[in-house]
């Protein structure tokens, strides 16, 4: 089982206390690592997989910006009163377009508060190839990657910065490098953000130590 270090998953574990009930939202196909995983916590660990549903397999181009949000808010199928701990949203961004991801955050924000972290795994920048893959969690520091079946969805390459500004109260907090091409972020919940400013996810990569390799490389969002 191929599997992927994460360096910004444990942070997300951090801010939680482990000792009560958490929620997780996993917006891919199930996996067996993860469902094993959350299996040691006291956790409602729900699957989506809003990856096969037909309006984002199929985009129906005349579907008004509040249609949009009722095909998320059904997909979800979240309780009126949950609130979200983890928000696992894989590479789902690259594979939506900027009003299916304005409609996603829409309807996922009566059940986000101040705990709340999203994990995204992205392209460096909007030139990289995506790899067609579907992820899970082994443990805090490990990730499963396996390869997706089926036709690869259209990508739509965009830059952190304009990520940043679709995700309204979510913002990226941090960056790391991943192989192939890709990035990991984490995501916070900050309604009061100020995102006008255009620098505030320029992001900058440090050079090499003599310990490391280009996978330690960090990215770091300049705010």
């Amino acid at each position: 089982m191929p599997v992927l270090q994460s360096n910004l998953l444990p942070t997300v574990f951090k801010r939680l206390d482990l000792e009560t009930r958490i929620v997780v939202l996993d917006m891919g196909p199930a996996a067996s690592s993860t469902v094993s995983f959350f299996n040691h916590f006291k956790c409602r660990l729900s699957f989506v997989d809003i990856y096969s549903e037909q309006f984002i397999t199929c985009p129906d181009s005349d579907l008004s910006q509040d249609e949009l949000v009722a095909q998320m808010t059904k997909s979800l199928s979240l309780d009126v009163n949950v609130k979200i701990d983890i928000c696992l949203f894989w590479d789902l961004f690259n594979y939506l377009n900027d009003a299916m991801i304005k409609a996603l955050i829409e309807a996922l924000e009566p059940h986000i508060n101040h705990s709340t972290s999203g994990y995204v795994i992205g392209t460096r920048d909007s030139r990289n190839q995506l790899p067609f893959c579907r992820y899970g969690i082994v443990d805090k520091n490990n990730l499963t990657e396996n390869n997706a079946s089926g036709t690869q969805g259209t990508i739509y390459p965009r830059s952190q910065r304009d990520l940043n500004r679709l995700i309204d109260y979510f913002e990226i907090d941090s960056g790391r490098l991943l192989s192939e091409g890709r990035a990991e972020y984490l995501l916070f919940e900050n309604r009061d953000s100020d995102k006008s400013d255009k620098s505030i996810i320029s992001v900058s990569y440090t050079h090499l130590r003599a310990h490391e390799t280009v996978l330690d490389l960090v990215c770091r969002l300049l705010l």
